[in-house]
Parts: structure tokens; C-alpha cells; sequence
């Protein structure tokens, strides 16, 4: 017997009638959370140029990889199984409830045949299952919650919402069961046949008609019921993705002071302190924040006892965006200074969140409030920024100058059209005795091939570090400085030792009119071996690979460091590497800081330790001397090295 769409039920269109309100209440809801978000103001900020297919504002590959698909929430196996069991079988069961829609106002002859067989039947029951069993899954991690779901803050409204679901799914399964009773087998529909024979004597007709306006009441509200809910994510999640320009890192820009000009008495506070001075962006991203807590789990700081929690943060601007909050400037004090300042900057958190939110942008831009305006800054960061005001560099306490670390060592200098490639130093390969070691290897490696390269005459900061602590003003004053000295030598490739000057040149310098090519000296070197210039002699020496956040996490740079290490010796990994690597615990001017509690930098070298590699590599001075220090505490060996100075050990002459 084909299927009666509506059977046993009278008036059944008012369900669909009902649905008119629903979607009205849905969608003014949405238009709250767009009011809100658009208070955000995004004047003095510049974009990053990226070249990528766009609709409109929206990023394709990111609106349907991340947003769609949810690539980021499978990290997680058996909750990201559950979630994709629940969106997806939900989805299907919408569509399948939208063909009987169709079926009832236009005929559409959705229940005849093998599309009834294997669609309407076996199709929609299979997604209820895997809907159903999705939900209780999701719903039992809440009842018993890991630390991410609960630390400080716990979102129970999830518990009603998977609840609900799960009733709306169950009512569904009985409602097909009943009906089957009644009505005889339905083709393909194994659950509602499998239901129906256990519902053998049952008043049959009265117990559907009940369960079928609840099933719909119920379905209904839950939709008008979405974006007052944390379910919202539903539709802010895919759009926040598809806004989320597809550079990874934190995707800083530059603060455009010609913005200020013609602003007459009321220029604008310089960073962030109240939500009024947030970009949009931002709000969207407190807007969706899931308080899943995968954030916290991945951030060194909260993993290591500092006051900050990437997720606090994004509950806290939700809480006061929800408040209407916009001029309250408590926010800060509510985040507090010290987690605003424990922020390494390493972007694991961003890495880590399923609906790309970007918590360091925003962590950031508190921070320039706090430095540019109220002048509050740690101690020992303090003293490192000023010397960088100084002394052009932030090495405090160090007894080296500038050219100290080429004595003795016959460096050439740029030549404006004669030397291909600028050497650039910096500070953090300059100043400290161990990290000179990297230079002069890095020069050895490049006479030995035989490349044209030359140093500036006068080595100075790219102001990084300036950026990093909160300094725009400073960063943005040295960095006119170099790009104005680079285009008098005519420099057009640069080679960086320091991933934090490869970052800043790649993505800030651009933004304030930098035309030059730069490449990390890891890809230099590598490029060099595989064209031959440099012959290597691989040895048993076992070397484990800590990646630079600068290097690996914000510019992909990956493998590169590894096909190094894999020439010289044998290759071992760390638990946490790549994309998931930890940091050292220096990122975001946290160098220059004197930690509370555990030390992140003891963390990342025992665990590089744990491997019982013979040597640690890495391809990041500050790395070097955080790990280096962070080894102290465990051995009294000298295990880390730089890549380039395994390479200039290991070249035959």
C-alpha cells in the first residue's frame, strides 16, 4: 500500500502553517545577532591581500571546508563522528520532511517506487539512527563533561537542546512505527517496521495522532528556538568560516594611523578596550565561540597555569556583547591584564577551534590598548621594549654589540646591484652568544654554495617585538625605517634567520609598501641541498624536531626543516609537531617575562627529551634559547641546535 502523507491526521497543513511564525521568530533572531555584531568597528585596520576564490565577502574554500564539511571538528574522532552522525542525519531527515511537504501542496511522487524504497525509507531511517545515536553521545559528554566542556564556563543550555532533539527523534521512529502497525509494511523503512512490531495491540490510531503533533510541535519550535540558542552556530559557524580569510595565524594587519588624520579632537583610543572598538569580525567570533573549550586544551598558557584561557575570553566578550556592553571599557579588567599578556601568540587555539574563531586578534588588540594608552606592560617586557625604543633592539642586559657576533669572520656587505640576496641579521640571532652560533653557520652555509648575499652595514630590529607586545606605533616607525632602507639598496630577496622577522616582513611589511621576497632560511637551505650547491654527510645521530609556532603553525612551513634534519640524521618526532606542535613558551614578547607556576619552556624540552633523541633541532633562535633554558632543569646537557648549524657541521668540503 503506498504511503498517505498525513494519515490518521486531521488538519495535518496547520503544522505547516505553524512553520510561517516559526521561521519568522528564526529569523529575527539571526537579525539581533547581526545587529549586535555590526556595532564593531574595523576603520583603522588594513586588510591582508590574499589571492582566493571569493563570493562576495565570503572565502569559498574556507566557507565549505571549514563550514561546511567541519574538517576541524574530526580532530576530535569519536565527538567529531557524533556531530557529523547528528548535522548531517539531521539534514537528511529536513529534506526528507521538506519532499513530504512537497508531496502534500504539488503531488511530487516522492512515495512511489525505489526513491520511496531507498530514499524516504531506508535513507531517512538510517539518518535517524545515526542522528539519534550522534545526540546521545553528544549528550552523555555533557552529563559527563571533560575539564574543555566545563572549565569556566559550562554551557547546560546544550543539555536541553540535545534533549529536545533526541525527543524529536524517538517521536519520529514512533510516529512511522504506529503508522506501519496500522497500515502495513513500508519498503525500506526497517526501523518503522522493526517499531511496529513491537506495537502489536496498542490503540493504535489515538497514540499516532498524539505523538504526531507532538513530533511537529516540537520540531517547530526547536527551529524559532535556534537563534536564542547555542545551536545558532548551526548558521554563524559556516558564515564566520567563509569570512575567515584563509592566511593562517592571527592575521594582525597594521593599524593605518593616516586613518586618524582628519579625526579632529576625538581621535580614536589606540586598541581595544571596549566592544565598541572591536572589529566586527571579532564579535561574529565571540557570537559563535561553541565553549567547546578545544581552545583552552591546546593553549601553553592555560595548560600551564597562567591566568588566561583562550575560551574565557571569548566567553567574556559574548557575555557583554549579549549585555549590549558596547562602551563598558570593564572588559579588560574582566579578561585581566596578566592573561592578556600570557598570550604566546602561538595560534594554537585558532588551529584547534571546529568554527575559526580567531582568538589571538582580539587578545592582541586589548593589547595595544593596554600599552598604547595606559601604558601597562610586565615588567621585564617593559624593560625589553624600551631598550628596543633605545637601543633598537629589546636584549636587554646584553654586553654584545651589533657586529660582535661576525669577529673575526669575513661577512660581505650588500652591494645595490651587484648582490642578489639581502643576509638579514636582526636582533635575536645578534645578541645573545649561543644564537650568534646560527649566524655563523648561516654565512658558512652560503660561501660554501657560493650564493651572493651581503649584510646591512648598520643591523637593526624589524620591531616584532614591538608588535608582538602591543607597540603598533613603534613597529610601524622601524619598519618604515628598514623599508625605506631597503629600497634605496634595491633589495629584492631577503633571507631571514628568525621566523618571527620572516612573519613580520611577509605579512606586516607588505601593508605598509614593502616589495621584496622573503624566504626562511630553512627553505634556503634545503632548496641548496636539493640543488646540489651543498653536499651533506648523513650521520646516525638521532634528532628530534621542535617546530617553530612562526614558522610551522603561522606560515606552514612544514617540511622543509624536516627534509633538513632527515639529511644530516634520522629523524624523530615529538608527541605534539606540526600543525599541533606546543610552543616554546617566548612567542608574543613572553621572552622577555618571568613565568608563574610551571615554566612552558620546561614543558616543550622534556617532551622533547622523552624522545631520547641525540640532538633537538629546531629553526628558531628564540626557540633555541627558550628550549635550551627550559633543558636546564632536566639535564646538563647541550642537546638543541639550529638546522643551520647541523648542516654547516655536516657539509663536505
Amino acid at each position: 500500500m503506498e504511503r498517505v502523507p498525513y494519515w490518521n491526521i486531521s488538519f495535518g497543513l496547520l503544522i505547516d502553517l505553524l512553520s510561517i511564525p516559526a521561521m519568522a521568530i528564526f529569523v529575527y533572531g539571526l537579525y539581533r545577532h547581526w545587529k549586535r555584531i555590526k556595532q564593531g568597528r574595523s576603520r583603522i585596520r588594513l586588510g591582508i591581500p590574499v589571492s582566493a576564490l571569493k563570493i562576495g565577502p565570503l572565502y569559498v574554500r574556507s566557507f565549505l571546508a571549514n563550514g561546511i564539511v567541519g574538517t576541524r571538528i574530526y580532530k576530535k574522532l569519536f565527538t567529531g563522528i557524533a556531530h557529523g552522525c547528528l548535522l548531517w542525519g539531521m539534514i537528511i531527515l529536513t529534506i526528507g520532511t521538506t519532499l513530504v511537504f512537497l508531496n502534500v501542496l504539488f503531488g511530487l511522487p516522492v512515495f512511489k517506487g525505489d526513491f520511496n524504497r531507498w530514499f524516504m525509507g531506508a535513507t531517512l531511517d538510517a539518518a535517524g539512527v545515526a542522528a539519534l545515536v550522534g545526540v546521545l553521545f553528544l549528550l552523555m559528554r555533557r552529563v559527563f563533561p571533560p575539564e574543555r566542556l566545563t572549565i569556566f564556563k559550562s554551557n547546560s543550555a546544550f543539555i536541553t537542546i540535545e534533549v529536545v532533539i533526541a525527543v524529536i527523534i524517538v517521536t519520529g521512529f514512533l510516529v512511522e512505527g504506529v503508522r506501519i502497525a496500522q497500515t502495513g509494511p513500508d519498503p525500506g523503512s526497517f526501523v518503522g517496521n522493526a517499531l511496529a512490531l513491537l506495537l502489536v495491540n496498542v490503540a493504535l490510531p489515538e497514540i499516532h495522532r498524539y505523538l504526531w503533533w507532538i513530533h511537529g510541535l516540537i520540531a517547530i519550535s526547536l527551529i524559532a528556538y535556534i537563534p536564542y540558542s547555542p545551536l545558532v552556530h548551526l548558521v554563524l559557524a559556516p558564515i564566520n568560516a567563509g569570512l575567515d580569510t584563509p592566511v593562517p595565524g592571527p592575521k594582525m594587519g597594521v593599524i593605518d594611523f593616516e586613518a586618524f588624520e582628519g579625526e579632529g579632537e576625538e581621535v580614536p583610543s589606540l586598541g581595544l578596550s571596549r566592544l565598541a572598538d572591536f572589529q566586527w569580525k571579532n564579535l561574529l567570533d565571540a557570537s559563535t565561540c561553541l565553549q567547546c573549550g578545544r581552545c583552552h586544551e591546546v593553549c601553553p598558557a592555560a595548560q600551564t597555569g597562567k591566568s588566561l584561557s583562550p575560551k574565557g575570553v571569548m566567553v567574556t566578550l559574548s557575555e557583554y556583547l549579549e549585555q549590549g556592553k558596547m562602551e563598558d571599557d570593564s572588559v579588560l579588567e574582566a579578561i585581566s591584564t596578566d592573561a592578556i599578556y600570557s598570550c604566546t601568540t602561538c595560534a594554537a587555539c585558532m588551529e584547534a577551534c571546529p568554527v575559526s574563531v580567531n582568538q589571538p586578534n582580539a587578545i592582541l588588540g586589548m593589547r595595544q590598548h593596554l600599552l598604547m594608552e595606559r601604558s601597562e606592560i610586565p615588567d621585564i617586557m617593559g624593560q625589553a621594549h624600551r631598550s628596543l625604543e633605545a637601543r633598537h633592539h629589546p636584549f636587554i642586559g646584553t654586553g654584545f654589540g651589533p657586529n660582535d657576533w661576525r669577529k673575526g669572520l669575513e661577512v660581505p656587505i650588500f652591494e645595490k646591484g651587484k648582490t642578489e640576496y639581502l643576509l638579514w641579521i636582526g636582533c635575536s640571532v645578534a645578541y645573545e652568544e649561543r644564537t650568534q652560533k646560527i649566524t655563523r653557520a648561516m654565512v658558512h652555509i652560503l660561501k660554501t654554495a657560493g650564493v651572493s648575499f651581503g649584510i646591512l652595514e648598520e643591523n637593526r630590529c624589524t620591531g616584532d617585538p614591538a608588535k608582538q607586545m602591543g607597540n603598533e606605533f613603534l613597529f610601524t616607525e622601524i619598519a618604515g625605517q628598514n623599508i625605506e632602507e631597503f629600497n634605496e639598496l634595491g633589495v629584492s630577496s631577503v633571507i631571514t634567520m628568525c621566523p618571527h622577522c620572516f612573519n613580520s616582513f611577509t605579512r606586516h611589511y607588505p601593508l605598509l609598501g614593502a616589495k621584496f621576497a622573503v624566504i626562511p632560511h630553512a627553505v634556503f637551505i634545503r632548496d641548496l641541498i636539493d640543488k646540489g650547491a651543498i653536499r651533506l654527510s648523513k650521520g646516525t645521530e638521532t634528532i628530534c624536531y621542535h617546530d617553530p609556532c612562526y614558522l610551522g603553525r603561522h606560515n606552514k612551513v612544514l617540511s622543509e626543516p624536516r627534509q633538513i634534519v632527515d639529511a644530516v640524521g634520522q629523524l624523530v618526532e615529538m608527541p605534539r609537531s606540526g600543525n599541533e606542535s606546543f610552543c616554546c613558551g617566548g612567542g608574543g614578547g613572553n621572552y622577555w617575562t618571568e613565568e608563574e607556576g610551571t615554566r612552558i619552556n620546561q614543558t616543550r624540552a622534556l617532551e622533547a627529551l622523552d624522545t631520547e633523541a641525540d640532538t633537538i633541532a629546531t629553526a628558531c633562535p628564540f626557540c633555541m634559547l627558550m628550549l635550551t633554558d627550559g633543558l636546564k632543569k632536566h639535564t646538563e646537557e647541550q642537546k638543541v641546535k639550529d638546522i643551520a648549524e647541523l648542516v654547516s657541521s655536516r657539509m663536505e668540503v
